[in-house]
């Protein structure tokens, strides 16, 4: 017997049992006697059997297989999120292959073609900061291949999957704390600003001031499409004003924070050892800094990535139509520091 690949008809010999009882009793089938599923899997473990995974998909029809496609694997939120992704995707027998679109447009339409010819069975896709066009994984949809929109929303797509942090919620909660703490003076600066995933946290900020009585001032508000150069005259545009600037900031993510006060800190501006900041992320090197944030917005990504792949496999398995949109919300926390 030692020589004779382990399979589900010889353990169904050395049983007397069908295959199919064998194979249920694997599976744990309520209908099956408790008693043999014991037999089962003890033979079973006893000859070192594993399923032939080759022959499953063979029979499904399915790789087992997700793709993903990230902006970018060097930011914390995103690294986070894979770990929730690949403990559900893993709890659900599926594998994952990540792509990284680096923020651009090109690379993730030949991400996209690659994860396609990969013959994955969905996709969950952080679009790029460049994506307005859907060709790409629209072609995943034509034949059959259910898509995730996870945590950047792409608002002109209405019939679509998706999956989002409520950062509009963040921000407001972020903002509004600010105000609390007696600042009239409240700066927001904020992502890519013609990118539509970006909207939500600035109306957020808004909101806030108006709910609390506070006059919306435009040079308060500054943008970066996240490029150093970019970054640093979007500070210089808000700070330039040292007598009547912002005396508190929320950002669009925390990086965006730290090089605000290391530049303010860099030209000795007045403002720079009172000044109360916070943004999106939580990042844990907050808590060996001397001098953090005053709070973070905490956005949960490994509940968005739990979430992002719970749905997929229901689209993948039928429990839900591909053609029953679904939008789910997680909701962000605020950590104060």
């Amino acid at each position: 017997m030692e020589n004779k690949p382990v399979t589900l008809k010889l353990i169904a010999k050395e049983l007397k049992l069908s295959i199919s009882t064998v194979s249920k009793s694997l599976k744990d089938y309520p209908r099956i006697k408790e008693s043999t599923k014991l037999r089962v899997k003890e033979l079973a473990a006893q000859l070192n059997f594993t399923p032939d995974i080759s022959a499953l998909r063979l029979r499904d029809r399915k790789s087992r297989i997700i793709g993903i496609i990230l902006p970018d694997l060097s930011d914390h939120f995103f690294t986070r999120s894979i770990y929730g992704m690949e403990q559900l995707a893993t709890a659900n027998g599926y594998n994952i292959i990540i792509s990284q679109s680096h923020d651009n447009f090109e690379m993730e339409v030949n991400a996209a073609a690659t994860l396609l010819g990969s013959r994955v069975d969905g996709l969950i896709v952080a679009i790029s900061k460049q994506t307005s066009d859907f060709n790409h994984l629209d072609q995943f949809e034509k034949i059959g291949i259910p898509v995730v929109y996870y945590t950047r929303n792409p608002s002109f797509n209405l019939n679509c999957h998706k999956v989002l942090g409520n950062t509009h919620q963040g921000c407001y909660m972020a903002t509004e704390y600010l105000i609390k703490r007696g600042h009239k003076r409240v700066a927001y600066l904020g992502g890519p600003k013609m990118v539509n995933f970006s909207h939500d946290r600035f109306s957020g900020y808004i909101n806030a001031l108006k709910d609390n009585n506070i006059a919306f001032n435009a040079e308060h508000v500054a943008y970066t499409d996240f490029d150093e150069a970019n970054t640093l005259q979007a500070i210089k545009n808000l700070f330039s004003d040292p007598e009547n600037g912002p005396t508190a900031l929320v950002a669009f993510k925390e990086k965006l924070l730290f090089d605000t006060i290391k530049f303010l800190r860099s030209i000795e501006h007045p403002g720079h050892k009172n000044l109360e900041c916070i943004g999106f992320g939580n990042d844990p090197i907050i808590a060996y800094l001397s001098s953090p944030p005053i709070a973070s917005i905490e956005e949960n990504p490994e509940s968005l990535g739990e979430q992002a792949v719970d749905l997929l496999v229901k689209l993948i398995s039928g429990n839900i139509s591909t053609k029953d949109y679904k939008k789910v919300i997680v909701n962000c926390n605020l950590k104060i520091h």
